[in-house]
């Protein structure tokens, strides 16, 4: 059985089928960049997912959009004032 290969480009072009794929079939497929491997596609039933954390979302920060101003407000604790000034040489 071959392995699956597939380019990063190929992989954003088609990466529903490559998913499905890799589901069904559960056999990952090696995705390469610049002719080198750079990920892996795997399925995370088949023991690939192994290392993947189990996050309780419900207890994640989230950010609350109010329903009148349509707009979002930071929780004050991600206003860290060491990280102003951080993109200024990015304008």
């Amino acid at each position: 059985m071959s392995e699956l290969t597939a380019t990063v480009a190929e992989t954003r072009a088609n990466f529903s089928k490559i998913a499905a794929t890799v589901n069904a079939t559960g056999r990952p497929v090696t995705v390469f960049r610049n002719s080198k491997p750079w990920v892996l596609v795997a399925p995370v039933g088949r023991g690939y997912g192994d290392r993947i954390p189990n996050i309780d979302w419900s207890k994640q920060d989230v950010v609350r959009m109010d329903e009148e101003t349509r707009k979002t407000t930071l929780p004050a604790e991600w206003d860290d004032p060491e990280d102003d000034g951080l993109y200024d040489d990015l304008a």
